[in-house]
């Protein structure tokens, strides 16, 4: 009998008297021969050939080619024994008890020269013994054939398995209760987001850079020396800019991600890839790309470091390819002058001249003559083609082209940020220090290579960039006829530096490339930089997330929250999301940093994304990616915010949640939608696809989910017929189930009906519903008039629609100069009132197209500016006055001061947030500009009109709008006084808006998801703001928004995630809308006056004063009127923009 290769009877015990084996704490009766004969077969085994081992003997490693110290195999004697026969033989301790110790595969080790090995016998424990295995690795010498290396990967990473690396284990000390340490078992996978957020700093070392140029542009930098820089750099954007430029000119060679460091039970290091098994004691080294991801906090300055590094390398040149061959400069064949030769020489040693000829150019020592030669010459070399280039007459291919070096840079941005980087760069630098050309959608051609390269910036849109991407590898049908392929000047330049403004929009997590990551693989980049503070969703500031939260007024709590959010997700919470985000990110690092050793070529040391950094293992198992943070180390640049904040204190955020009680028509059309899914639950019993609830009805459900929430600050989608059908229907359940209906669902129909005939049996909201109005409550309106503009009965107070008051001031205001401005009012409102019906009938008309498929739900209207044609027609002229006025001193005819019409008053509107709003607003902008976020066309509209009725002064960011015209809007709100007010579509609050100008926040409708939210309120709260910012988000209290609120504050990070499309896939937000109830009226709301939300302050009708009758300059009254002429452009569904909005007196 073997005891080293046990029979499988011999391993089975008798069925009568065999006796237990080992137990794993205690040793086993065993007898003096036996333990010799097993520790010399065990010997013998497991060195055959290597008499140098024996028991106890210690291990010495002197020099390289010493065999490695792997680790211990613990090995224990099995025993099984009878009255007949005592069977024995060795099993493995650890993850592994039990088993049989792996002879076969040590034996293959050992005869291929692979390991050696060593037994000691432990002497706390009879029976138990280390087996040491010392590894000669793969960097010590040994050659072998590919099939042989593999065969012998494969054993290793089978041998690592038994193998305890504790240094107990190694001096045969281990006890058989004390823990196995092995290789293969890693720590819990940290998640990205807490990875991200854990980053170091960055800790530049200036004496490190080799090159001088280099070393003095980061010198500069902390000298606040760096030419033509205005602004003053924070320490956190000195130590960023300067770390930029030392990735640029000194990367780091770091070792390969996929062989990890480990340390021996000697204490030896060595660097193991578990995945394919190469051991070695040397580390494979890379170099780090030249740039990588800044990934600073929103709003703390990215933009105005890349300007930093731009000026402080202003001049500097892009290098050879080290692959690549130099075209020699053409021979000379007369003796050059010493100008030449001092310009070759400078070219040839790669001088930044620009610098030095721009200072003497300011003292006043002009060197013309000098600087077009310098830019006459430059360095080439030549670069491979990728595609195949049509013959010519010879039949020959061109197979190579040459590249020229430049000092430019190149910056690609997306279109709604052109204007806002062409105003920073204006702020921050110096007039004449960097040469800019701008490139958009009306640029046609792209200039000459020779032109570009005059240039120290070229900034051009991500739209005009796809736009150069003309191959057809795409599939985009643009393939070109023989002769005829486009070559794009972009591409004959190696471009000193390349800056992706909000880079992540150029990778895909699709297969197909994106134009523009297609595009910029086609180009030559000396260095590549992403701009972006989020990324992704997951690589996101801990900070960010927190602003969506009220405020905590003690700063040590809040402090503590932040680092409790952090241990919280310290764990990976959503793996398909964050599986995700590292696609998206895999397409950054390798498409476009060309990060070693991920982006190599296959069959040239390259290494699978998905095999090493797949955050689940190939056959979907969750895994430890050990090299994660060390690449994101490799690549990102980034300032925890504690460190920030020792640099930089931002003013105060104030953010609380308002609630406000709702109005009589707040109520009633949230009740309406109560109406609809009481009677839809009740009358279907709960069950089948006619309930609402059914999995086939999720997307009317969500229609009727969204309308719900928008019905918190206004709804005019139910006619009286949507209305009266859920009425009868519950009338009739009632009758015909009187007898076997529950009290509840009795109770809960009966309430659907009595809303239900409520709203239909108010004028008020009849007349909303018909006009696709919002209410205003008007006091001292003129008798005589009142009937014809009056929504629904005529009355004292009377109720008003918003563009119908803003018509009859329209009329009041051209006959301000007349003997009697009322006379002619009556005729003026039945005017009005038939343009307010023609539009809500093209509104219902679009909306009937919109209808969802058997269903009965229709969506909202969409309102259209029924006054737009006047308006467009008095816009050139409203402009061409105001200039008019500030030469002339001229002022429009206004309201005699006796007219009755001074004391008509708008004293409430019938939208609580509406009236909460206007009050704020008539508050606080006198001193502050003010931002109002909004989530439907609609509500900006009714806003847009009310506004107008307030002569607030105010611009519009949405969606309809062209993007050049909202980038001006933007720009023209942070610079202009006179505009107090910026109304803005939540869905366009995108990264990298500046919109520091101002310090109050309004989000109208509560936003489930936070980031979306904390995107909003970082476009204030960044740097630059200069005074605290106050944030408040309105809810009804008692409403669906208001659980929705309360239960969003209660989620978890994973939750959010699962449900961030819809509020239906939460459990406990599906379970609130099911059981949603009816909201109570008050006794107090009879009348009209106690159904409207009142004014804290009336406001006047007519003869209104505006708020922005200041002293601008004349320059600023020029950039008004010409960016306010140009509004009849709008589309028709965007929202209303009139003359009235600015308005510049001298």
């Amino acid at each position: 009998m073997s005891l080293l290769h046990p029979s499988e009877s011999e391993r089975t015990p008798l069925a009568s008297s065999s006796v237990s084996s080992y137990d794993g704490s205690a040793s086993m009766p065993t007898s003096p021969e036996i333990i010799d004969q097993m520790v010399g077969e065990l010997q013998e085994s497991c060195c055959p050939t290597s008499p140098a081992f024996s028991i106890d003997r210690p291990l010495e490693i002197k020099e390289a080619t010493t065999p490695l110290a792997l680790g211990t195999i613990r090995v224990y004697q099995w025993v099984e024994f009878d009255v007949l026969e005592l069977n024995s033989c060795l099993c493995v301790g650890g993850p592994h008890a039990d088993t049989p110790f792996p002879v076969t595969k040590v034996d293959a080790l050992i005869k291929r020269g692979w390991i050696e090995t060593d037994v000691v016998a432990n002497q706390s424990h009879v029976g138990h013994f280390s087996v040491r295995i010392l590894v000669n690795t793969e960097n010590m010498g040994r050659h072998m054939r590919k099939s042989s290396l593999l065969e012998c990967r494969k054993l290793l990473k089978h041998i690592l398995t038994y193998v305890d690396k504790s240094k107990c284990a190694w001096n045969g000390e281990w006890d058989p209760d004390t823990a196995f340490e092995s290789y293969l078992v890693c720590p819990e996978q940290e998640s990205l987001f807490y990875l991200f957020n854990t980053l170091p700093s960055p800790a530049p070392l200036a004496e490190k850079i080799v090159d001088v140029h280099a070393r003095r542009a980061i010198e500069d930098i902390f000298n606040h020396s760096v030419a033509g820089l205005q602004t003053l750099l924070y320490s956190y954007q000195q130590r960023s800019a300067a770390m930029m430029i030392q990735r640029e000119t000194y990367p780091k060679r770091s070792p390969d991600p996929r062989k990890p460091c480990f340390c021996g039970p000697t204490g030896q290091s060595f660097y193991y890839d578990k995945e394919e098994g190469i051991l070695l004691l040397q580390p494979s080294l890379y170099e780090e790309p030249r740039g990588g991801i800044l990934a600073e906090t929103m709003g703390y300055g990215k933009t105005l470091t890349c300007l930093a590094v731009i000026l402080a390398t202003k001049g500097h040149y892009s290098r050879v390819p080290e692959d690549r061959l130099e075209i020699p400069r053409k021979a000379r064949l007369e003796v050059a002058s010493l100008a030449e030769m001092a310009v070759a020489r400078i070219i040839d040693d790669t001088v930044p001249w620009k610098v030095e000829f721009h200072d003497l150019a300011k003292r006043g020592y002009h060197h013309d003559r000098c600087v077009d030669m310098l830019r006459s010459s430059f360095k080439e070399y030549t670069e491979r083609l990728l595609t195949p280039q049509t013959p010519n007459r010879n039949g020959k291919r061109r197979s190579e082209k040459s590249v020229r070096l430049c000092s430019t840079n190149l910056i690609i941005v997306p279109p709604n940020l052109l204007v806002q980087w062409q105003h920073e760069i204006n702020k921050h630098t110096e007039v004449g220090a960097l040469d800019v050309l701008v490139l958009d959608h009306t640029c046609k051609a792209i200039p000459h290579r020779d032109q570009l390269a005059s240039y120290d910036v070229v900034l051009i849109t991500k739209g005009r960039f796809d736009q150069e991407y003309r191959d057809d590898d795409l599939n985009t049908g643009k393939r070109p006829r023989a002769g005829e392929q486009y070559q794009s000047p972009l591409t004959d330049l190696r471009w000193l530096r390349v800056i992706l403004d909000e880079g992540v929009g150029f990778a895909s997590t699709a297969a197909i490339r994106t134009n523009a990551m297609a595009m910029l693989e086609k180009m030559y980049f000396d260095r590549r930089w992403v701009v972006s503070g989020t990324p992704s969703n997951s690589l996101r500031g801990v900070e960010v997330g927190l602003a969506a939260n009220e405020t905590i007024s003690d700063q040590e709590a809040a402090q503590n929250d932040l680092q409790s959010t952090l241990q919280k997700r310290r764990r990976s919470d959503v793996l398909d999301r964050e599986s995700r985000d590292l696609d998206k990110l895999r397409m950054i690092i390798t498409r476009f940093l060309k990060v070693q050793p991920w982006a190599n070529m296959p069959g040239s040391d390259h290494a699978s994304w998905s095999r090493y950094l797949s955050p689940f293992d190939n056959k979907g198992r969750r895994r430890n990616v050990s090299g994660l943070r060390a690449l994101l180390e490799s690549i990102i640049v980034r300032h925890t915010i504690e460190d920030i904040e020792i640099d930089l204190s931002l003013p105060p955020l104030h953010n609380q949640v308002v609630y406000l009680e709702p109005s009589f028509y707040d109520k009633l059309s949230i009740n309406l939608f109560s109406t609809v899914l009481v009677t839809n639950a009740v009358t279907s019993e709960r069950s089948d696809e006619d309930y609402m609830f059914h999995p086939k009805n999720r997307r009317q459900l969500d229609l009727l989910i969204s309308n719900l929430r928008q019905s918190s600050f206004h709804w005019v989608g139910f006619k009286k017929h949507d209305v009266e059908e859920p009425v009868r229907n519950s009338k009739k359940h009632l009758m015909e189930n009187a007898q076997t209906i529950s009290a509840t669902d009795r109770r809960l129909l009966m309430s659907a009906v009595e809303a239900g005939e409520r709203a239909v049996n108010d004028p008020g909201w009849l007349a909303f519903s018909t006009l696709h109005e919002v209410g205003v409550i008007v006091d001292d309106f003129p008798e005589q008039a009142a009937e014809t503009w009056a929504l629904g009965q005529p009355s004292q107070p009377l109720l008003l629609g918003t563009v119908q008051a803003r018509a009859a001031q329209e009329y009041v205001e051209e006959h301000a100069g007349d003997d009697d401005p009322m006379e002619g009012l009556p005729g003026a409102g039945l005017r009005a009132l038939q343009a307010a019906r023609k539009r809500a009938a093209d509104g219902d008309r679009t909306a009937a197209k919109s209808r969802v498929a058997g269903s009965q739900l229709i969506e909202e209207p969409k309102i259209k500016d029924q006054t737009k044609r006047k308006r467009s027609t008095s816009l050139a002229d409203s402009s061409a006055s105001k200039r008019g006025r500030l030469n002339n001193s001229s002022r429009p005819p206004s309201l005699p001061s006796e007219s009755p019409l001074r004391n008509t008053k708008i004293i409430g509107f019938s939208s609580a947030k509406l009236s909460y709003l206007i009050d704020q607003i008539s508050l606080h902008q006198p001193t502050c500009k003010i931002i109002v976020f909004y989530d439907t066309n609609n509500v900006g509209f009714w806003l847009a009109e009310a506004f107008e009725v307030l002569s607030f002064s105010f611009l519009i960011y949405a969606n309809g709008i062209p993007q050049a015209l909202r980038s001006q809007y933007l720009s023209l709100f942070n610079s202009n006084p006179a505009i107090r007010i910026l109304l803005m579509d939540i869905r366009q609050a995108s990264h990298g808006l500046h919109i520091a100008a101002a310090n109050r926040v309004y989000i109208v409708n509560p936003i489930w998801q936070p980031n979306i939210e904390a995107q909003a309120i970082k476009r204030a709260h960044r740097i630059g703001q200069t005074k605290p910012v106050y944030v408040e988000t309105l809810v009804l209290r008692g409403t669906l928004e208001d659980s929705m609120l309360k239960r969003r504050k209660e989620m978890s990070n994973v939750e959010l995630r699962r449900a961030e499309k819809s509020l239906l896939d939460d459990g406990t937000m599906n379970r609130i809308i099911k059981e949603m109830g009816f909201l109570e009226f008050g006794k107090g709301e009879e009348g009209l006056e106690g159904r409207v939300a009142r004014l804290r302050v009336p406001q006047k009708l007519f003869g209104r004063t505006k708020v922005d009758e200041t002293m601008v300059s004349e320059e600023d009254t020029r950039t008004a009127g010409s960016i306010i002429e140009r509004a009849p452009n709008l589309e028709p569904q965007s929202q209303p923009l009139t003359s009235k909005r600015v308005r510049i007196d001298s």
